[in-house]
């Protein structure tokens, strides 16, 4: 998989985990909550727009939008998501695939 898929799926995964939270399905308030629960849990402030960005060109497909996250926003991203961090997410999800290979 390569490092923009993983990012592409991270940022799904945060989104999607979001909406189950809240019940909220537009990407605004979706972002907003994202950033509440980051800044809650891990006493870090990042701002709703960030996840905005992160949306419009990852799951939106705005090839042209600005946004990249760093290592430290992907760490934070997975834990939200439930794993350690980044390299656990893609440890476990590299180790998924290959099980769904062999079977």
């Amino acid at each position: 998989m390569g490092y923009k898929e993983v990012i592409k799926k991270i940022v799904y995964m945060a989104f999607n985990k979001a909406k189950k939270e809240s019940l909220l399905v537009l990407k605004t308030p979706l972002s907003k909550h994202i950033s509440y629960k980051i800044e809650k849990e891990y006493k870090t402030c990042i701002s709703e727009k960030t996840f905005i960005r992160y949306y419009d060109k990852y799951i939106g497909g705005i090839d042209n939008a600005t946004g990249e996250p760093n290592r430290y926003i992907l760490d934070l991203l997975c834990k939200y998501i439930g794993y350690e961090d980044f390299v656990d997410f893609y440890n476990k999800e590299e180790n998924e695939k290959i099980k769904k290979q062999v079977i």
